[in-house]
């Protein structure tokens, strides 16, 4: 006979045959408090203000998706997360070839090549071929990302075309791009820049204000081509590159990012970043690293939702910053790439409401740790863990980062547990920074506190010194039946989708009823604007 406790779990978080977590909820039950003490007189640090940022990757070019950054819709999305950076690179990048064409971007196509004001960036495309190619990626992105898998590692070309749509994408968008170049042509044992320079010199005759980087995850050079390129000598690469850049007066203030090293799991990556940064890391503005939690070949829900797991980044990012202070002290350091699990992301899990918890939590500690950027690991691309999907609609992730963007400020408090979470350890995770004082809504001196509860029980927020006036924005899956995964979302109880291809909905907040206990339900997260906190460090 099954027990009142045994039915009541397989409601809250069962597994079908599929898989799948369904979320179910709270059953009444008064929620545990959970204490938490934050600290208002001072920040910790102030991050960059385009902390969240974004990426594209370079396979795009082998999978002719470049055609999709000419899409209005895709445009709106993508301005709606600056300020940011684009990150143009990924394992492609190391297989970027350019080659100029005599083709310049048509006028007939409505292209807005060379920008100069945001005025210049009308349609790109006309809504009926927008449509048409939305549909013909819909259609092939299973197929370019099964593809993918097989490691195509043949040479991609780049013309100068190809630079003009991606230039004109990040330009329209209000983001800032970073431009990955090809660190595996290599003559004697040395970078072979000519091919960058003759790259250089298209974006240069342009005038693109662009950002660099050289080469992506080093590290994995051998396992891929077999060509092993000690950390030492990628430092003199940058030196060049660095040296190269200087040569046109378009790149004179130019920022030059790297090495866009794989996480350090292994004790030989700690060693290729400190060579590389000894002979490197003086010419670099920020230190740049990657990051995923789990691979999405064989990922779980029950990984999204581990406490355990999320707490791994931990001591990546102590690993890191403690390689950085002792060999280039001072230097910011980047999440260059990052996302929940590797190899393109968990199919049904990476582009699901679950994929939030992950991305929710990777943004709080990257920030209270010390981590300049974060770059999100991708846009839109034939993957799992994109932001937009294939027909170019926003998934939970991306709500979620528009909703960051909008109520996180750059100033980041500390705000710490009381209290081990009765037996549950750290399955409600609390931050905190100051409102983001570009929103004209919310008071001088207002925090934004995000959490996420990842129980099967509704959680309640204790804090020391109670707040009132607290404006909720609770993000919960959009279908029941789908639950964690789904790819829709509800705000506050509305289900978030655009108005049309050049309007986002209004992220409006509810008002808690004074003295209201802050309430996070079951698998769900949420951001809480704390209008009367008076916060000195945020004045």
């Amino acid at each position: 006979m099954t027990s009142p406790l045994s039915l009541l779990l397989w409601l809250r978080c069962s597994v079908l045959a599929t898989g799948f977590l369904v979320f179910a909820p709270d059953s009444g039950t008064r929620p545990e408090s959970v204490q938490f003490k934050a600290e208002l007189a001072r920040s910790l640090r102030t991050v960059s203000p385009r902390f969240l940022s974004v990426a594209l990757d370079a396979s795009l070019l082998r999978q002719k998706g470049l055609d999709l950054l000419r899409s209005q819709k895709l445009i709106t999305l993508a301005k709606a997360l600056s300020p940011g950076y684009l990150r143009f690179g990924g394992t492609g990048a190391d297989f970027i070839v350019f080659e100029q064409n005599d083709r310049p971007f048509s006028s007939h196509e409505n292209s807005c090549m060379s920008p100069k004001t945001q005025d210049d960036c009308l349609s790109l495309l006309p809504l009926k071929l927008e449509n048409m190619l939305v549909h013909k990626w819909r259609m092939q992105a299973p197929h370019l990302l099964k593809n993918e898998f097989n490691k195509d590692l043949q040479n991609i070309t780049i013309t100068g075309e190809s630079l003009d749509i991606l230039y004109t994408f990040a330009h329209c968008s209000g983001l800032h791009l970073i431009f990955g170049l090809n660190a595996l042509l290599r003559k004697d044992h040395e970078w072979d820049s000519s091919n960058a320079q003759k790259l250089l010199q298209y974006c240069a005759s342009k005038q693109y204000n662009m950002s660099w980087e050289l080469g992506n995850e080093p590290n994995s050079f051998r396992h891929k081509v077999g060509i092993k390129v000690p950390g030492t000598q990628l430092g003199k690469d940058f030196q060049q590159l660095y040296s190269l850049l200087h040569t046109f007066r378009t790149f004179n203030h130019t920022k030059l990012y790297g090495p866009d090293i794989g996480q350090p799991r292994r004790r030989r990556i700690v060693t290729m970043l400190k060579g590389f940064l000894q002979t490197g890391g003086d010419v670099l503005d920020a230190v740049t690293w990657h990051h995923y939690y789990v691979n999405g070949r064989n990922a779980t829900p029950e990984e999204f939702l581990s406490p355990k797991v999320l707490d791994s980044l931990v001591c990546r990012i102590k690993q890191i910053l403690k390689v950085v202070a002792k060999t280039v002290p001072g230097k910011k350091v980047w999440l260059g790439e990052t996302s929940s699990a590797y190899g393109g992301g968990a199919p049904d899990l990476s582009n699901t409401f679950i994929a939030g918890f992950m991305w929710l939590d990777k943004l709080g500690l990257s920030a209270k740790m010390g981590i300049d950027v974060v770059i999100r690991q991708v846009l839109v691309g034939a993957a799992y863990y994109q932001l937009v999907d294939w027909s170019l609609d926003p998934l939970p992730d991306y709500w979620l980062s528009l909703i960051y963007k909008q109520l996180v400020g750059t100033k980041v408090l500390n705000v710490s547990t009381a209290d081990s979470d009765k037996g549950n350890e750290g399955t409600l995770r609390v931050y905190m920074h100051c409102t983001n004082p570009t929103s004209e809504i919310y008071r001088k001196g207002a925090v934004t506190m995000f959490a996420l509860n990842l129980s099967t029980q509704d959680k309640e927020i204790g804090l020391f010194d109670p707040f009132n006036n607290i404006i909720q924005f609770l993000l919960q899956p959009g279908d029941i039946e789908e639950g964690l995964h789904s790819q829709s979302v509800k705000l506050n109880g509305q289900l978030l989708k655009m108005v049309d291809h050049k309007t986002l909905p209004v992220i409006k907040g509810e008002a808690l009823p004074a003295g209201h206990p802050i309430i996070v339900p079951a698998h769900t997260y949420a951001f809480y604007v704390v209008q009367d906190a008076n916060a000195p460090a945020c004045l």
